[in-house]
């Protein structure tokens, strides 16, 4: 408990240094810190100085998909592997989005009974090993010390507040292995800006959902969906008000039009986001996982109607240095905002 209690206030901590930057690119490419360090290296603050901002910045609206994908690709995060200071510097910059565009705190409970942003969890120590020409990561050993992570948690809250849509996606990575950094663009910061842009679009749109609209950033994704598990195992909202799930991974590449499916069965979650494709040109067929996962996985589990979004061609290139930002293609992950957002209208408007 204590050292989760110390990551939550340096990770605070972090974030409120950090919220009146703007220009995240240029700060981190000129920034000289490797990103390399434990999550303990920060100075602990109080917890009261993570605040939901009572007006939303106009500049937050304006920000685009490829921004964030541009900021934590810069290799100064070297790679968002969770459990490092990358990990942290990527979890800064989504919490500064979620203040910046006013979102309710729906994280953990501090030490003032308040809500924070953060849901901490730790994980297990991994070894990577190659699949196929995939860096992967397998469990290592089990006795070592484990390290502190956390999901970034925050919602757009609805009339009916006891009922709400999750839109998440992981943001941690693979990091840096022999010498070779493996930046993650598409995966799966390209999930991550996808649905930043959702949540922006509506609160241009400036109407009220009547059922919350959660924004989740899952952690630790890479080892195991270990952030999506932790939250279902341990809440900060009730399961059964969760009506759906909506997770994006890796939307990044391919032909326009093409997009893929995971979920244990044909749930209202994958009718929605289906019907939406259809809408915008575009197919989206339950697939096979084949022996591979996403973050829907434990939702399903738990018999949450969850599905998870991705480019069909998702494997190009997937857990190799190749995966930067180039690779991403600007309008198809505009097709899957556009996907996604109307299954948040239909699921919670």
């Amino acid at each position: 408990m204590s050292t989760r209690r110390a990551f939550l206030k340096c990770l605070g901590g972090l974030g409120a240094c950090l919220l009146p930057w703007t220009g995240w690119p240029d700060l981190f490419v000129n920034s000289s810190q490797p990103a390399q360090a434990s999550f303990k290296s920060l100075q602990p603050v109080k917890p009261s100085t993570i605040k939901t901002q009572s007006k939303i910045i106009a500049a937050y609206l304006e920000q685009t998909a490829m921004d964030d994908i541009s900021v934590l690709t810069q290799p100064n995060l070297a790679g968002r592997r969770a459990g490092t200071l990358g990990e942290e510097q990527a979890a800064a910059y989504l919490l500064d989005q979620m203040q910046g565009l006013g979102l309710e705190p729906l994280g953990d409970l501090m030490e003032n009974q308040q809500r924070n942003y953060l849901h901490a969890f730790t994980i297990y120590p991994v070894v990577e090993e190659f699949a196929n020409g995939r860096l992967t990561f397998v469990r290592g050993d089990p006795n070592s010390l484990r390290t502190p992570s956390a999901n970034i948690i925050g919602g757009l809250m609805g009339t009916n507040n006891k009922e709400s849509v999750i839109i998440s996606a992981h943001y941690d990575h693979l990091g840096i292995f022999q010498d070779n950094l493996y930046p993650g663009a598409n995966d799966n910061a390209s999930g991550v800006g996808c649905i930043l842009d959702v949540i922006r679009r509506l609160i241009r749109e400036g109407s009220q959902p009547k059922r919350n609209v959660i924004l989740a950033f899952w952690s630790a994704e890479e080892m195991g969906f270990v952030g999506s598990f932790s939250f279902v195992q341990n809440p900060t909202i009730p399961l059964s008000g969760i009506q759906a799930v909506l997770n994006a991974d890796t939307v990044g590449n391919g032909p326009l039009g093409e997009f893929a499916l995971w979920s244990n069965s044909n749930n209202h979650a994958v009718q929605a986001v289906q019907s939406t494709a259809s809408k915008n040109k575009a197919s989206a067929m339950l697939t096979p996982t084949n022996g591979h996962n996403s973050d829907q996985l434990y939702f399903n589990m738990g018999h949450v109607p969850a599905v998870t979004l991705m480019a069909r061609n998702w494997l190009d290139k997937n857990h190799t240095p190749e995966d930067i930002p180039d690779f991403v293609e600007p309008q198809k992950i505009a097709q899957a905002s556009d996907i996604l957002y109307g299954a948040v209208r239909k699921l919670a408007f």
